[in-house]
């Protein structure tokens, strides 16, 4: 009787092991099987959009703002630092430092377009994702004459950087999130994007070392609303 006994506790304790090898197992691939979804691309498109994460919207604003505030000289180039943190207590919530420059070009006296390019650190964090990294970009100002009742704006915006989810699997991913765009209008008074159309890239890798990419298109749709349409089909409101 004895030895049936320990022969059951061995066997129970065998069986207990394997589960727990088992369940190591099942953890061990569920760390290392990380892969970035489409809804994480939009999500973390959306952050580099929208002003509140200090996104490509504020950045034109900002264009725009110097253009208007600035005094500025033919054929003469500046340079200045935008240094901007969102209010104290802030969801979302948003820290950049952006070195400037600009220049305006004139036909003889009358100017025709203004030229700016900047580069620094961003960092941002959304509702559901937060990123620490930098962005840069350049962008044409143009439709400057006064009879004009819009800006237009070609323009270029990249942001790289480490995400980390903050919901379900909360993992990290590294990413180059590009937006190019060459028909953005913005109203002269509100300083808001009225229409115009972007190209969405964005590539990276997740903490399990796989490679993503994913394209689309964002319409500014005005009344601070866009659509982003990946290349799938898929469709997301944007809305600050």
């Amino acid at each position: 009787m004895k030895n049936v006994k320990t022969t059951m506790v061995i066997l129970l304790m065998a069986s207990s092991l394997g589960l727990g090898l088992n369940s190591c197992k099942k953890d061990g691939v569920a760390a290392t099987d990380v892969t970035v979804t489409e809804a994480d691309a939009a999500e973390l498109t959306t952050d580099a959009v929208t002003p509140t994460t200090g996104g490509f919207a504020l950045q034109v604003n900002s264009s725009v703002t110097i253009y208007k505030t600035v005094v500025l000289s033919c054929g003469v180039k500046k340079d200045s630092t935008l240094t901007k943190t969102s209010a104290a207590g802030a969801t979302p919530s948003y820290s950049y430092n952006l070195s400037w420059n600009y220049m305006l070009t004139c036909a003889g006296i009358v100017p025709s377009q203004l030229t700016f390019n900047f580069t620094g650190s961003h960092t941002f964090d959304g509702t559901r994702m937060s990123s620490n990294g930098s962005s840069t970009g350049g962008f044409v100002l143009t439709n400057l004459q006064p009879s004009a009742s819009t800006y237009s704006l070609s323009t270029t915006f990249t942001h790289t950087g480490t995400e980390t989810s903050k919901i379900a699997r909360k993992y990290t991913f590294t990413s180059n999130l590009s937006i190019t765009s060459s028909n953005i209008l913005v109203d002269k008074t509100t300083l808001k994007i009225v229409s115009g159309s972007a190209a969405v890239k964005l590539t990276g890798s997740s903490s399990s070392g796989k490679s993503f990419s994913f394209a689309g298109t964002i319409t500014f749709l005005g009344d601070n609303k866009a659509t982003l349409l990946l290349n799938s089909g898929a469709s997301y409101a944007i809305q600050w």
